[in-house]
Order: structure tokens, then C-alpha cells, then sequence
């Protein structure tokens, strides 16, 4: 309904713009928020509430239940990471993005004009619920809880767009919550990657893939997994798995496409070696990496391993790590690539039909790895084309060490994941 005066006395008016008699599109902050809105929390089912206003959460937590999903698992998870974000962009360490959030009221709000502007009106002790967005709005009270004073100050008087739904009843409200989310259709994990300029290891693989000439142009960002027409021979989920390997070791498949603990790391001289042995690699296996149906050494589990040898060499010494590329690939080179049944257990199965699939990273990335770096595995010479090989990497005694049981490189910083 569209008033005509302004009575502040009425309620909390919030700005914006009507996009339906049922929708207005708000401008609001995190101070209006709060008396608009409860903490997401005290609505779950093992809230426990005390006090003059417990009748009132109660009845508001039954119409939450029936619009919006608990706040646990993942969901709940997710708070401290977006309270996170939304301090960096507040505090401008990054440029970021604070999307609206979707809110309801079962009743109809009143609108009205005020020069330029128009205002939605909450009523005195009424609550929207958050039907999409709940996270965010969960991660703004959990960043009032816990920040400093200043930040605190900046956060909530920070722009926050929000649509407000209005004068509808719970079965559309649950409609909307359903559309906004089941319908949406999340990025594949490579195409996300592609696009996140916030992560310090996608600027090192960036500097990869363009000082690589085998790699220049032939990165696929967009698809999960390469066609077999495809001209590109890696997908940027595998080229970063590969970088944060150079870094990690094998133990670096264990971060996926999360993100990865940098804290003291030296990132140049990551990527600097990332780029010095992918280019040795590549160069001596052009034909074995363009061939995906006859060789498997393109794979992701593959070059996942690959990339962990290349830990090796940035935890030696600069005046040796030519010496020690030169090892590597002299080992690797006694490798049968070829698909079949001696990688069958190992990087993969092959069908009665002698079809051969290659498994997941995390599944069989620890068995390659070991079969191309320890001497002493069950399976060393089984993928090689001859019993006698040459030692991967020297020690002061000459002799090449168990790959396998080498730390990961101090430059990442990260205890518990070794």
C-alpha cells in the first residue's frame, strides 16, 4: 500500500525501489539489518531462548522452518569463511562482491515516496526471514560478534542490496526458495577457478601456463574434463593441482580446489620452478602428452604426480637443480606410458573389454606418485620398460632416496598437513 506522509514513528524504513506491488528492491546496511532481522541462529530447532521475546522467536522460528533449511553442516561451515570475506571487502583489503540477500514477510509492507526516493516500511518488532542469502546474513552477525571497534563502524553502515518479498504467503515463500536455489546452476569447479583473481596460486599458474609454451593457449578453463576432440591438453583444475604440488608434494592432492595455506610461502620461486620443470617435462613427452587415447601420462593423477617430483627440486639448493631435473626425467623416461595392464591397480582399471579407465586424483594420486619415485615399491619396475633405471634424485651419498617419505617443502608453511 503507497502512504503518502512520512511517519518515522511507524516502523523501520528502508530505501529503495518497488519492483512489484509483492517485491521492493532495498539499499540497506548492517545496523538496519539488525532491527529487521533475527540472528539466523536463534531460529534453528536447538536455539535456546529466554526472555520477554522467547513467544515471539518461536513463532518466527516455525515460519522459518518452513522456508529455509537448517543452519548446519556445510551451511553452517560456510559462516566463518563469508564472515571473512565480507571483513576484507569492508575493509578494502580485496574487491569483492556482497550479493542480496532475498527476505520475507508474510504481511504486506506499506510504501511510500519521499522526494526521489521510496521507502518500504517494517513495522515496530516485525521480522524478515532470509529465504536465500541466510549464510550472509548469518556471516554479517557472526563479523558485528567478533570485530575490532573500527571495523565494526564500517561494516554497519556498508551498502547492502536486498530483495524484499512481501505480502505472500508461505507456499510462495517456499516456491522462492526453491527457485533460487535448486534452479541455479553452480560454475564447474575449473571455470570457477579460472575466474578467482583473489587467489595467489591462480597468478602463479597464470605465469605457468603463459611461460610454458606447451601450455600457452591449450588450457581448458572452461569444461571439468577435456574432450577427445579437444585441442587442449589440461584443464585448469589439474594446472593448479600441479603448481600447489611443486610446493606441497604429493600431499598437496589433499587441498583439491581449496584453498591452499600460503602463509611465509615464496611463491616466485614456485613458480619459477613450476615453469622450469613443466618445461623440461613437456619437451621430453610432447608426443605421450598429445596422445590421450594411447598414453595416460597427460592425465590429471599422472601429472599430479609429475608435479610432486618437481617438490624435489625447489627444495634443492639453485646450483643442483639442473642436475636433479636432468635425474627425474632420465627416470621418467624408463616409463611405459602407454595405457594397459601394467598400470591396472595403479593409476587405474582396465575393463574385460581392455579398455582402460584412469581414476581420480585423491584416489590413486599416492600410488603413481610412489611408483615413479620410490625404488623400492612392489610396483617401480612394473611400469618401466627395463629392471635397471636410473636414480631419480642424488643424495650426499649418491643414491636416490624414497620419494614418497620426503617432506613437503617449508615454504608452504602448513604443519598439519604434513
Amino acid at each position: 500500500m503507497a502512504l503518502s506522509g512520512f511517519d518515522p514513528s511507524r516502523g523501520v524504513h528502508v530505501k529503495g525501489i518497488p519492483l512489484s506491488d509483492a517485491s521492493f528492491l532495498a539499499v540497506t546496511n548492517f545496523n538496519q539489518l539488525q532491527a529487521i532481522t533475527r540472528h539466523p541462529g536463534d531460529l534453528q530447532p536447538s536455539a535456546r531462548i529466554t526472555g520477554y521475546d522467547a513467544e515471539s522467536i518461536a513463532e518466527e522460528a516455525e515460519l522459518h522452518e518452513l522456508v529455509q533449511r537448517a543452519l548446519t553442516g556445510n551451511k553452517k561451515a560456510n559462516v566463518g569463511r563469508y564472515s571473512l570475506y565480507i571483513e576484507e571487502v569492508v575493509n578494502g583489503v580485496r574487491t569483492g562482491v556482497i550479493p542480496p540477500m532475498h527476505l520475507w514477510s508474510h504481511e504486506a509492507l506499506d510504501v511510500f515516496p519521499l522526494e526521489n526516493v521510496q521507502f518500504a516500511v517494517v513495522p515496530n518488532g516485525e521480522h524478515l526471514l532470509a529465504i536465500d542469502g541466510e549464510t550472509q546474513l548469518t556471516a554479517h552477525y557472526e563479523l558485528r560478534r567478533r570485530a575490532e571497534p573500527e571495523t565494526r563502524d564500517r561494516h554497519g553502515t556498508f551498502p547492502i542490496p536486498a530483495v524484499i518479498h512481501h505480502g505472500i504467503p508461505v507456499e510462495v515463500a517456499r516456491q522462492f526458495f526453491h527457485d533460487l536455489n535448486v534452479l541455479a546452476v553452480r560454475p564447474n569447479t575449473s571455470l570457477g577457478l579460472s575466474m578467482n583473481a583473489a587467489d595467489p596460486i591462480m597468478k602463479a599458474v597464470a605465469n605457468v601456463e603463459r611461460r610454458v609454451s606447451f601450455l600457452n593457449g591449450r588450457v581448458e578453463r572452461m569444461a571439468r574434463q577435456l574432450r577427445k576432440s579437444s585441442p587442449r591438453v589440461v584443464t585448469m583444475q589439474t594446472l593448479r593441482q600441479m603448481v600447489v604440488n611443486i610446493g606441497k608434494g604429493i600431499a598437496g592432492i589433499q587441498y583439491g580446489a581449496r584453498p591452499v595455506p600460503i602463509a611465509g610461502v615464496d611463491l616466485d620461486d614456485v613458480t619459477n620452478v613450476a615453469i622450469e620443470w613443466f618445461s623440461l617435462f613437456f619437451e621430453t613427452f610432447a608426443v605421450e602428452a598429445n596422445d590421450r587415447e594411447t598414453y595416460l601420462l597427460s592425465s590429471s593423477p599422472v601429472l599430479s604426480a609429475v608435479a610432486a617430483l618437481g617438490n624435489a627440486v625447489l627444495n634443492t639448493p639453485h646450483h643442483q637443480r639442473e642436475e636433479v631435473c636432468a635425474r627425474l626425467l632420465a627416470s621418467l623416461k624408463e616409463v611405459d606410458w602407454r595405457k594397459g595392464e601394467h598400470w591396472q591397480g595403479i593409476a587405474g582399471r582396465l575393463s574385460p573389454k581392455g579398455v582402460f579407465s584412469v581414476s581420480g586424483t585423491k584416489e590413486v594420486g599416492y600410488s603413481v606418485f610412489n611408483v615413479l619415485a620410490d625404488p623400492h615399491n612392489p610396483n617401480y619396475f612394473t611400469v618401466r620398460r627395463s629392471a635397471q633405471t636410473v636414480s631419480a634424485v642424488p643424495t650426499d651419498q649418491g643414491r636416490a632416496p624414497n620419494l614418497a617419505v620426503v617432506a613437503p617443502s617449508s615454504h608452504w608453511g602448513d604443519e598439519s598437513a604434513r
